[in-house]
This record gives C-alpha cells, sequence and structure tokens, in this order.
C-alpha cells in the first residue's frame, strides 16, 4: 500500500513518543507497522529485524530506518531516524540540562542516590537476556573468557573487540561444518538495487559521509572537545552489535574510564543512564547526556548525531545487499565472537558501577530486590522511580 512521507514521521515520532524496553520496542514497531498499518508483510519485518541485528547500532532505531528505506530508500533511511529518535532526544536534552544544573541540590543528590542498584539491576539483567544469544556454546565461553582478561586488565577496547571478533571468525570456520552452521530462520526476499535509484543513493550517502567528517573535522572551531567527543561516538556506533547496552558499555569505557577522556565520574554515568530508562526510545540516547556535560546543548546535539549516523550510513550502503551479506559465513562469526566480548565487557562494567553504588548493605538488597523485579517483567522505569522513592524514603528516617 502507498504510505505518504508525512504518515509514516508521524507514525514512527508516535512510536519513539510512547515506546519503551528494549525488545518490547521493536514489537511495538511490528504491532503498527504490520498489524495496524500494514506496510509491511510479517516476513518482510522479519527480514528487516534480522538484517538490523546483524548491523552495529541500537536494533530498534535501525530496523525504523530500515522501515524508512524500504518505504522511501535513502530518504526514507533518514526520516525513519529522525522521526523515531527526535522525542527521546528532546526529553533527554531536557533532563540533562535540568540535572546538570540542580545536581548540588540536596532533593535532586538524595534522589538520585538510590539510581544505583537500579542500573546495577538493569546491567545484570542485560547480561542474562544477552547471554543466550552470545553464550550458545563453549566457543562463545571461550572467547568471553579471553575478552574478560582483557578488559579486567586494561587492554585497549577495540583491540581486545577485534581479537574477539577474529577468534570468533577463526573457532567458527574450524569447528563448525561446512553447511548448517549458523540457524537462518528468516526467509530471504531482500529488495534489490533498482538501477539509478540505487546509484543517487550512493552518491547522495558519500556526500553525507563527507560532509559528516568535515562537521567532526570542523567541529575543534567550536569547542577542542568536540571531535574527540564526535570520533568516540562514532567508534561505539560502528562497533556495538547486539542492542543497546553493548553501546553503553562502550560509553562506561570511554567516557569515565578512558584516560584520555574522563568526561563524567561514575556516579554521573549511572544517573545518566537511569535517565536513559525513564525515557522512551533506545537506551543509547545516554550519549546526550554525555555530549551535554562535555559542550552544552551544541555538544549534546552532535553527540546525538554521532551516534546514530554512522551505522545508518553504513545501513542504507548495505540493505539492497542483504541477501549476500546474511549468508555469509564469516560475517555471522565475526558478530558471534563481538556478542560475546560483549558480554565480558558488561560485567567489566557491572563491576564498577557497583564499586560507585554499594555504600552499604542498603544498597545491595535494593538492587537484589530491582532484579527480581526486572525477571519479573516489571517495567524499567517503575523500577527506576521505585529506587527514587525508597531513597527519598530512607533518607527521611
Amino acid at each position: 500500500m502507498h504510505v505518504s512521507r508525512w504518515q509514516m514521521v508521524k507514525t514512527l515520532f508516535r512510536i519513539g513518543a510512547t515506546s519503551y524496553g528494549g525488545p518490547a520496542i521493536v514489537a511495538q514497531i511490528r504491532e503498527v507497522t504490520v498489524l495496524e498499518k500494514k506496510w509491511l508483510s510479517e516476513d518482510e519485518f522479519r527480514e528487516s529485524l534480522a538484517f538490523c541485528q546483524m548491523m552495529p547500532g541500537p536494533v530498534a532505531v535501525q530496523t525504523s530506518a530500515h522501515i524508512g528505506w524500504r518505504l522511501y530508500g535513502g530518504m526514507g533511511v533518514f526520516l525513519g531516524l529522525t522521526s523515531y529518535s527526535l522525542p527521546c532526544f528532546l526529553l533527554m536534552l531536557g533532563l540533562s540540562a535540568g540535572y546538570f544544573r540542580y545536581e548540588q541540590v540536596s532533593l535532586v543528590a538524595t534522589a538520585f542516590q538510590g539510581l544505583g542498584a537500579a542500573v546495577t539491576a538493569i546491567v545484570v539483567q542485560s547480561i542474562l537476556s544477552m547471554t543466550q544469544s552470545a553464550l550458545q556454546d563453549w566457543r562463545g565461553l571461550l572467547i568471553a573468557a579471553a575478552a574478560a582478561v582483557g578488559f579486567f586488565t586494561g587492554q585497549e577496547v577495540l583491540l581486545v573487540l577485534l581479537a574477539a571478533a577474529l577468534a570468533g571468525v577463526l573457532i567458527g570456520m574450524l569447528t563448525s561444518p561446512r553447511t548448517g552452521a549458523v540457524a537462518d530462520p528468516v526467509p530471504a526476499a531482500p529488495a534489490t538495487p533498482a538501477g539509478s535509484r540505487y546509484h543517487r543513493t550512493l552518491l547522495l550517502t558519500a556526500a553525507v559521509a563527507v560532509a559528516y567528517a568535515g562537521a567532526i573535522v570542523g567541529s575543534g572551531w567550536i569547542s577542542p572537545k568536540l571531535p574527540a567527543l564526535g570520533l568516540t561516538m562514532t567508534k561505539i556506533n560502528l562497533v556495538a552489535f547486539g542492542g543497546g547496552y553493548t553501546a553503553v558499555a562502550l560509553m562506561f569505557q570511554e567516557a569515565v574510564q578512558s584516560a584520555s577522556h574522563h568526561w563524567l565520574t561514575a556516579k554521573e554515568f549511572i544517573d545518566g543512564l537511569a535517565l536513559g530508562q525513564i525515557t522512551p526510545g533506545p537506551v543509547i540516547m545516554t550519549a546526550t547526556f554525555i555530549g551535554y556535560r562535555v559542550g552544552g546543548w551544541v555538544g549534546a546535539c552532535f553527540a546525538t548525531v554521532c551516534i546514530f549516523l554512522p551505522s545508518s550510513l553504513l545501513m542504507t550502503l548495505a540493505a539492497p545487499h542483504f541477501a549476500r551479506i546474511r549468508h555469509l559465513r564469516v560475517v555471522q562469526f565475526a558478530v558471534r565472537g563481538l556478542l560475546a566480548a560483549f558480554i565480558a565487557m558488561l560485567l567489566h562494567v557491572l563491576a564498577d558501577v557497583a564499586k560507585a553504588a554499594f555504600r552499604g548493605p542498603t544498597d545491595l538488597v535494593l538492587a537484589a530486590a530491582a532484579i527480581v523485579a526486572l525477571r519479573l517483567k516489571v517495567n524499567v522505569i517503575w523500577v527506576v522511580v521505585g529506587s527514587v522513592v525508597v531513597s527519598l524514603a530512607l533518607a527521611r528516617i
């Protein structure tokens, strides 16, 4: 059926303004675009989702962008990405401004004290949810264990991730049968390049990529911190496979632990991640919080663009070739190696977050209660809000 650009923008904006909860966001996108609007068939949606799961970047954002690509090509990617992400960005921008202005107010500081336990529980839940797909057998466990040694001994993050990807390829090629090595439940029915239209998309994508690179270099005229911020967010975006929490782990490594940056304290990062949980949309929007800390509203806008745009450009180029990409064993094994390494990285983040968050047995009990609540499918918003309420109540005792 024909879908106007305005219909697509309005619908994806509404989803972005009302969707919470990682996989639940993808489910809501499917409900609206497949069951309600009937823009896509069930197989087309599953195909888009399978493709976006193989690409770097947040899955829900990429899925919205890929739906836009199906409807309007390269322009659809821009419209889908922007309309879905804009509501969350505006909310996060306002919350970031309020946080850094009032964080020293005693009532605000007390309210945020309980968030450490909630964020610890959220990280635990993300590890448990990723384990089934990332650690399917002894190969994933082996790569995760080796990556954990690298992270906990302070090795360069990108080198550890690269080694994990290479290990995934080598181990997969040596130990898996030639056929049937990787489950392939989604039928292949991708669109193919459409002649001159695809050539125009290639030219436009290349032009945007050049302008983007120029913007990162030129941002130094505004603030000397912005080029490093842009490059860091670009790096995170292009290597974060498996969902938003892999990007969060990378953000923690770069924004808190990096000796060259150290933009946030562990406590500030915990608070920013909690704010990302109470806003709709992807948790990767924590980049807006980091950007605001580095460069005010300009830094927030810049970091947000850099955390979304690179993988969207890559998706635009790769989308017409999905059928071939998804069957490349080397790609599948590399992604598996990266996912195993991200489990190890999240464990490292968990250790540091717990160290910063736990001040006594009360925090430990609160974190345990939050973990149980998340395992029982309680919405993460209520877990975060409950932690704040308990923190305020305990302060009055």
